[in-house]
């Protein structure tokens, strides 16, 4: 194989296009196993390059490859430890998407001088001990979270194909093969089990998700995960400690919000979100939406025929009684915010019954009043 072969290969590998997984498995492999061999060596560099973009098909792979491949990485770390440079920035420094389209040319143009350079950085910032080191790190924390926290910040692949399968659905266009209900559900189960600094991008990516006609269309099963994931949320809360003056409102368009909500939903997207604010042009500060009191707002138009519903959580622990008329919401949202126990209207058993939707305002409307999505009063993490 030549070596602009071999570049091609470890690009298409990373695309999950080279040809049979087991073909694509023997590529990755082969590279990290020739990196272990000699992680100090002149060559070092292609090597941890090709696992740079081959990593998409990495994270998922099965077998030993994730363990070969993070063991050559450690390797190239350790040969490295400890050496430093004068430079600014390295090119690991530069969003994914920018990384994966420039490697393939970079590697070609390192190899051969007779190819004019025309990449940003210089040819001695690539070749930098700190870069190669960086690109080890991002390869090790990417296969094992926790064990590189000094790399470069990077959105898990998995999160990354979960976001364009949610995108081509909000769209309108859902991905070849998917199950939307499914879809819609696991939102509703990741919410369920979210914890700790992960839980925000959780809600907010729920949020969003009731902001779209096809969530009340979609199955009893998609639809119920969604309530008990907010229901779990919200029996999780306790009286929020903060200091913030002001808490942002979500996105106006639900794409925008499901984005920042698979970002904030990991470490290393929070990462790429507070280094880059992908998403958005103007992102809120990582720290305010991270924050426990942040919450949506809503117009105050009251609920048609709702009076007699027990109020929710967050109702009752502000002393509210049942007669508080909430925000005229997405049908949806009326699930979430109320326990519809009693309530001649609103049955729990009934919930998706013909005459429980005629009092909801169009769900189509939602993109003008997305903010209504979980009225002001209620707490989101």
């Amino acid at each position: 194989m030549t070596y602009e072969q071999l570049v091609r290969a470890w690009s298409e590998t990373g695309e999950d296009r080279y040809g049979p997984d087991g073909v694509q498995g023997q590529v990755v492999l082969e590279c990290a196993r020739a990196l272990a061999d000699d992680p100090g060596g002149e060559l070092a560099y292609q090597r941890v390059f090709g696992l740079v973009l081959m990593l998409p098909y990495t994270e998922l792979a099965g077998g030993d490859v994730p363990r070969v491949v993070a063991d050559a990485a450690r390797a190239v770390r350790r040969e490295r430890a400890g050496q430093s440079c004068d430079h600014a920035e390295h090119p690991f420094d530069e969003q994914w998407e920018d990384l994966v389209d420039t490697l393939p040319d970079v590697l070609r143009m390192l190899a051969d001088n007779s190819i004019e350079w025309w990449e940003n950085y210089p040819q001695e910032q690539w070749l930098c001990p700190r870069t190669v080191d960086g690109f080890a790190a991002m390869v090790l924390e990417a296969l094992e979270p926790g064990s590189a926290p000094d790399a470069p910040p990077l959105l898990p692949f998995t999160a990354q194909r979960h976001l364009d399968s949610l995108t081509a659905v909000l769209e309108g266009y859902p991905q070849p093969g998917t199950e939307v209900g499914e879809e819609v559900a696991n939102v509703g189960r990741a919410l369920r089990h979210a914890e700790g600094e992960d839980r925000a991008g959780h809600v907010i990516t729920a949020a969003a998700l009731t902001w779209w006609a096809g969530t009340a269309k979609s199955s009893d099963e998609a639809y119920d995960a969604l309530v008990q994931g907010f229901e779990a949320v919200l029996a999780g809360l306790t009286d929020p400690v903060c200091t913030h003056d002001e808490h942002p409102a979500l996105p106006r368009w639900a794409t925008a919000a499901v984005c920042v909500g698979i970002h904030l939903s990991s470490a290393g997207g929070r990462g790429v979100y507070e280094r880059h604010g992908p998403c958005l042009k103007n992102p809120p500060p990582l720290e305010t939406l991270l924050s426990r009191r942040s919450r949506l707002r809503s117009p105050g138009t009251p609920w048609p025929d709702c009076a007699r519903c027990e109020p929710s959580r967050s109702e009752e622990r502000r002393g509210k009684g049942p007669s508080v008329k909430p925000s005229k919401v997405s049908s949806l949202q009326r699930e979430l915010t109320h326990k519809h126990r009693g309530c001649p209207v609103h049955p729990p058993e009934d919930r998706r019954a013909p005459g429980y939707r005629q009092a909801m305002p169009p769900v189509t409307s939602a993109p003008k009043v997305t903010h209504a999505a979980i009225r002001d009063a209620t707490p989101l993490w």
